[in-house]
């Protein structure tokens, strides 16, 4: 562990805990009911449960209430987590979870609705039922699932370990439904698959920092590349959208033998929250980042980079340089609001600005999204969008006449072996470029060592 910011990490603790306190001291409920807006929304409540045509749902109403509450502040990184969800993502945090194995996907990207398999993880449960890439979900449990997203579809398919849970999935190719019993497990999180590319050059990916045990993954993998010979390492943080600010200081760590880590300023107070230890993984490295790499993968990058540690390759990162305070409410559910802002070593702020890449590699391993929009047409009438001659997507005008069509890329492949990495440099530019570039820094460094 590290001491250092594991201090500060304290001490932010007890501020936190001092500043829940101040708030419960507070008669909240008093200052909602002197509000003329406050007592409004009380008598709105009321009205509607007590003269409202049909009976309504109290906890709708509520919540309803509590998001409309969160919209008013126009900010997409505060919101209202409601108790299913709630629980699933502090089960994720932990890394591990009960249930099949599977990796779920949207079946109508365009739409969200629908779930298919994207990839069976081997040996788990739903692989040894038999479930495969590309299975659609008919019904869980006898319950109609074809209109759920993925998230609700995860909601009802996990369970304790133990249990059994059914399910009608549909499959290409297949005339009629298949149904599958299986029972749940214990299933790894596993946030971090590596590889070794050709010269020795070793990668790592981080899918996500919302895993406490990202960091130990990482460690494991770094020494499985250092015992297969890699003299060189490319750290991916594509599409990475962050996670615990922990385990983005644990990461950064690894790296760096000295030098300060992450700035956080609340309401205008600047402060250190994280410096290096000595101790570091020393070989010479590329962070490969993209649009969709944010908030701790903003942090990860930037401190390598300012720290002088890593060429950073790739795209302008997303800049979600602000973080959140979450707050268990009283129904199950979580408040996320932001609180704070995260600055790099040199107090330069990643809110909207985004970490700046020393190489631009544009990420092209998959087709951009092209949407077409359109009405008066009669309804049902067929529309494609085709492009030098191939029909890349389509759909049928609606009663009105109006149609959208979108054409969307392949889903990522994903390996059936949890931790392995899949990558292709061959189609992979932005990969090229990075191990390209990991290749020049390799051989400074030898230069250097030789001249020494």
């Amino acid at each position: 562990m590290k001491r250092r910011w594991m201090i500060s990490g304290l001490v932010g603790l007890i501020v936190a805990t001092m500043a829940v306190y101040a708030q419960v001291s507070r008669d909240f409920a008093g200052e909602f009911l002197n509000t003329a807006a406050g007592r409004a929304l009380i008598q709105t409540y009321g009205a509607l449960k007590s003269g409202y045509l049909h009976d309504v749902d109290d906890e709708k109403l509520i919540r309803g209430a509590i998001n409309g509450m969160i919209g008013a502040l126009e900010d997409p990184y505060t919101a209202y987590i409601e108790p299913r969800a709630a629980a699933r993502e502090t089960q994720d945090l932990s890394g591990s979870f009960e249930g099949i194995g599977a990796v779920l996907t949207p079946h109508n990207r365009s739409t969200g609705k629908g779930v298919e398999i994207l990839t069976v993880y081997k040996d788990g449960p739903a692989s040894q039922a038999g479930l495969q890439r590309g299975d659609v979900f008919l019904e869980v449990d006898g319950v109609d699932v074809t209109e759920y997203t993925t998230s609700e579809v995860a909601d009802i398919v996990r369970g304790p370990k133990g249990t059994v849970v059914r399910l009608k999935m549909s499959r290409p190719g297949v005339d009629e439904p298949l149904e599958f019993e299986i029972v749940r497990d214990t299933i790894q999180i596993i946030d971090v698959s590596s590889t070794m590319l050709p010269d020795d050059v070793g990668y790592v990916s981080l899918s996500s920092f919302n895993n406490q045990r990202l960091h130990e993954q990482l460690v494991e993998h770094l020494q499985r590349l250092k015992d297969q010979g890699a003299t060189s390492l490319i750290l991916d943080l594509r599409d990475n959208s962050g996670g615990l600010l922990t385990q983005a200081i644990l990461v950064a760590d690894e790296f760096l033998s000295g030098g300060d880590i992450v700035f956080q300023r609340a309401r205008g107070v600047t402060q250190r929250i994280a410096s290096a230890d000595p101790a570091a993984f020393d070989l010479p490295m590329v962070v490969l980042v993209n649009e969709q790499s944010a908030s701790a993968s903003e942090i990860v990058a930037g401190a390598l980079q300012e720290n002088g540690r890593a060429v950073v390759v790739g795209e302008r990162t997303f800049g979600k340089g602000v973080a959140q305070s979450l707050l268990s409410l009283s129904d199950g559910g979580q408040l996320r609001y932001v609180s704070f802002e995260w600055l790099t070593p040199t107090r330069q702020s990643i809110a909207e600005q985004g970490i700046t890449p020393d190489i631009y590699a544009e990420d092209t391993r998959f087709p951009r999204t092209i949407v077409a929009e359109g009405r008066g047409l009669k309804p049902g009438q067929t529309v494609e969008i085709v492009v030098d001659g191939e029909v890349i997507g389509t759909t049928t005008a609606d009663e009105d006449g109006e149609f959208t069509v979108m054409a969307l890329g392949p889903t990522r492949p994903v390996s059936e072996v949890q931790g392995q990495a899949v990558v292709d440099l061959e189609s992979d530019s932005a990969l090229r470029t990075a191990y390209q570039a990991v290749l020049e820094q390799r051989a400074i460094a030898a230069s250097a060592s030789a001249a020494d």
